[in-house]
């Protein structure tokens, strides 16, 4: 029976030194604690299922200043510190300060995340939607370059009846008018039709080692039956430096900076099972030649995978034969719905709030697999040091070692969504999407257009 189960940890020390000051027959002795310590929430008595799991783990370290300082004029002795605690021992702050706990929603489109990304049935580069993307290209690109083009000159000579001759001045007036415009339809015409192009064919040069790895997929699939997936999520990292700080005042003046640097990484895991049902179709990956698994694994890196409507033999009309030289397999490729998604008006902007494109990529299911024991994992943590500045601090006493403290959270959450949707989570635009919607605006708002004829330019795509 599954039970929950709290454990502590305390492995600190204290670690004591003295600061002598010789003329005033005065002795101070001060500790602090060093060492690490923290807290492990789990679950135990369910070994082959996913068991929240919450682990608090600290540690500090902080030197301590050795040294003597003497008289200049008598060189007598006059200050000693023996491993005196430095007077900055301040922990590391709590991670959580910078990445707060994951809301309901955020587990729920990280569990989506999960199962698009480790979706053994999803393509690595989509044909489909490559190829009919490949028609915005040369339309992006030469609304850009038309931009640049010489604008049409009204202005008649009235002694000739023709158009005034254009100065390069005057040109170049014009073009700096339109700079905005330049500037948006380049970023618009990098990021939706340039860069997607750049990565595709980037991901196409490593077509051979995608299908390879693919077909080591597939193979392990059809050996053990099971395989285990495991991606990236998020990574992501703060840094947050003071200076000018005082780390120490008794019996020395040591000023420097500190510095506290934050980092957070999420990742997910999840088995994939390989069902074999009463009545195995011929397709089935157990019956697979190794040529059959190495071009069904082109299929799915390719989104080529079609599903099975039955299989074209051709026909025989009087003493002739027409068909293919072999059974061919009639279906849809799985990818079709995905595709048309991407190709949709302003379904880019859907999926900003509801994610509906990772949806459908988590949910092919070209291979008849079923999922189990997928989780989340979250790691975050925050080490803080610092730097003395030596110009600005008295050099009689130096640090015995490091100053290290140390602050760690790691967490485990089922992966499973609760929503049949990924909606967005606050920030609700991120700096991409601000920078592509402020694009927009400025290449359909006009000065001295109404309203309506603005939205309408703005929401109807030509």
């Amino acid at each position: 029976m599954p039970t929950s189960r709290n454990r502590l940890r305390d492995d600190r020390v204290a670690k004591a030194g003295t600061y002598q000051n010789l003329p005033l027959h005065t002795s101070v002795t001060r500790s602090v604690q060093v060492g690490r310590w923290g807290v492990c929430n789990d679950i135990v008595g369910n070994p082959t299922g996913v068991n929240l799991f919450d682990l608090t783990n600290r540690i500090s370290n902080f030197p301590g200043l050795n040294g003597v300082k003497t008289d200049p004029i008598s060189g007598a002795i006059i200050r000693i510190m023996s491993s005196f605690p430095l007077g900055w021992h301040v922990d590391a702050p709590d991670p959580r300060t910078k990445f707060a706990s994951l809301t309901t929603i955020e587990k729920n489109n990280l569990s989506w995340d999960l199962l698009s990304k480790a979706n053994p049935s999803a393509p690595d580069v989509s044909v489909p939607t490559f190829i009919a993307e490949l028609k915005d290209i040369p339309s992006l690109m030469k609304s850009w370059y038309g931009l640049f083009a010489r604008p049409k000159w009204s202005r008649l000579n009235p002694a000739t009846g023709r158009p005034w001759k254009r100065t390069y001045g005057e040109y170049w007036n014009k073009i700096l008018d339109r700079t905005p415009e330049l500037i948006a339809s380049g970023h618009l015409s990098w990021r939706w039709a340039v860069a997607p192009f750049i990565r595709d064919v980037r991901t196409m040069l490593q077509f051979t080692d995608l299908v390879n790895k693919r077909v080591k997929l597939l193979w392990d699939l059809r050996q053990r039956r099971v395989i285990k997936r495991r991606v990236q999520l998020r990574r992501n990292a703060v840094d947050v430096v003071v200076s000018n700080r005082t780390l120490h005042s008794e019996g020395i003046l040591i000023k420097g900076s500190t510095r506290d640097h934050y980092t957070e990484e999420v990742w997910g895991s999840v088995r994939y099972h390989l069902t074999v049902p009463p009545e195995v179709p011929l397709e089935h990956l157990t019956l697979l030649s190794q040529a059959d698994l190495r071009q069904r694994a082109w299929d799915l890196v390719t989104g080529l995978e079609r599903s099975n409507f039955g299989t074209f033999k051709g026909f025989k009309v009087g003493d002739r034969y027409y068909g293919p030289f072999k059974d061919t397999k009639v279906g849809i490729p799985y990818e079709a719905f995905a595709t048309a998604w991407e190709l949709m008006p302003w379904s880019w902007l859907v999926d900003w709030f509801t994610g509906l494109g990772t949806v459908i990529n988590a949910s092919k299911n070209a291979l008849g697999l079923t999922t189990s024991n997928a989780c989340l994992m979250r790691h975050t943590r925050c080490e803080s040091t610092i730097t003395i500045d030596g110009a600005a601090s008295e050099s009689w006493a130096v640090p015995d070692g490091d100053y290290f403290c140390f602050y760690e959270r790691k967490e485990r959450f089922p992966g499973l969504p609760v929503l049949p949707f990924a909606p967005t989570y606050l920030p609700l635009l991120t700096r991409k999407a601000g920078l592509i919607l402020g694009s927009l605006y400025i290449m359909k708002v006009r000065p001295r257009d109404p309203l309506a004829s603005t939205l309408s330019r703005l929401l109807v795509r030509k």
